[in-house]
């Protein structure tokens, strides 16, 4: 008898593992068997990138609502209880040419003309999609020389022989021909600034993006001093004028992702967003 006391109450104590719902509800029960005890932290401990910000939150809130309120009634200030709200302008492009036609537009560029007949060949205001802006061209007398045929011509004049290889697959990945691409400089040889030239080209060919390579020809174009790792394959909008606007979407330049292999992920999400936008994903 005091062989069958003891093994039900171990049995009470440590009830064996219920195999189905019905032993679960009427088997036997663990009201015996303590609990283990649990310590709770006298704070919760929160990730960082779940870390809940207040301040954070009202200042996006209060963005999103700006910002909305600009596009009901079009103007940057409109009227609160207590003051008002001021809504800073995206900088923008003035004091640009607007050319007729091609020829016009290409006698007014200060860029080697022999370049200029390899990177505007067979560019029509009808086809051109996307203008990669990079940083600084190449000597003339540095790139004839390694000059084939093709479309890579327009890339060597930007890039070394291995990096326009490799920007050439980029491209060809985000399903875009020839044809619907222009890349120009910001930087002369002589550290001149193009960046002008970049937007007067834009603002003739109306390409539905333009796409900046690396950091200085991104804060050129946005006339911004913001990071490219913190803005990368984000799109921002810029004017022209009163004639045009612009969609401008920071990429890594194609030499950081040549030599670091760890960049292609990143730079193959931001070009999904691109070609995205411009309707080469479903």
């Amino acid at each position: 008898m005091d062989d069958l006391f003891k093994q039900k109450l171990l049995t009470l104590r440590n009830p064996p593992i219920a195999k189905t719902f019905g032993d679960a509800l009427m088997g036997e029960t663990s009201w015996l068997k303590k609990s283990p005890s649990v310590i709770t932290p006298a704070k919760p401990i929160v990730p960082a990138k779940e870390a809940f910000s207040e301040k954070a939150q009202v200042i996006e809130s209060l963005e999103r609502f700006a910002q909305e309120k600009v596009e009901e009634s079009g103007h940057n200030v409109f009227k609160i209880d207590g003051g008002e709200i001021r809504v800073k302008a995206e900088p923008g492009w003035e004091g640009l040419q607007h050319f007729q036609d091609l020829t016009a537009l290409k006698s007014a560029l200060k860029l080697d003309p022999r370049v200029l007949d390899i990177i505007l060949k067979n560019k029509t205001q009808d086809s051109v999609k996307a203008i990669f802006v990079s940083e600084k061209f190449r000597q003339w007398d540095e790139l004839s020389a390694e000059l084939k045929s093709g479309f890579i011509d327009e890339l060597i004049v930007g890039f070394p022989l291995k990096t326009a290889e490799l920007f050439e697959r980029m491209i060809m990945a985000m399903k875009l021909v020839p044809s619907e691409v222009i890349i120009y400089p910001v930087e002369g040889t002589d550290e001149s600034d193009y960046s002008h030239e970049v937007m007067e080209i834009a603002s003739f060919f109306k390409p539905e993006v333009i796409i900046t390579l690396g950091a200085k020809a991104t804060q050129k174009i946005l006339k911004s001093n913001d990071r490219l790792s913190m803005v990368h394959g984000q799109f921002f909008t810029r004017k022209a004028g009163n004639q045009s606007t612009f969609q401008i979407v920071p990429l890594f330049h194609p030499s950081i992702i040549e030599t670091n292999q760890n960049m292609k992920k990143t730079a193959w999400a931001d070009m999904q967003k691109i070609m995205k936008h411009l309707k080469k994903l479903p």
